[in-house]
């Protein structure tokens, strides 16, 4: 009698933790009967999305040539084993 008592109420308590799941009216899913409402950021890039692609660069040829030169150079320099071998580098470098 004991084990039956035991298995009802395990049965039970499965039911009950099953019931708090989320109901999903008509049978669908979440994602179907509540959508989500888009946000600013998603609005935005879908309308780059959108947009015709331009004919000619958004940055001058030259300001990224820099750049990568800029990026380029930084892998150049060694990695400071501490901040103060960075520090005392760029004290030299400043004088």
């Amino acid at each position: 009698m004991n084990k039956w008592m035991l298995i009802t109420l395990t049965c039970l308590a499965s039911t009950g933790a099953v019931a708090q799941e989320k109901s999903y009216e008509f049978g669908l899913s979440d994602s179907i009967s509540n959508p989500k409402h888009e946000t600013v950021t998603d609005w935005l890039l879908e309308q780059q999305r959108k947009s015709p692609l331009s004919q000619q660069s958004e940055l001058p040829a030259q300001l990224y040539v820099d750049s990568q030169r800029r990026i380029g150079d930084t892998f150049k320099a060694k990695i400071p084993e501490s901040l103060q071998e960075k520090a005392s580098s760029m004290k030299r470098n400043s004088n």
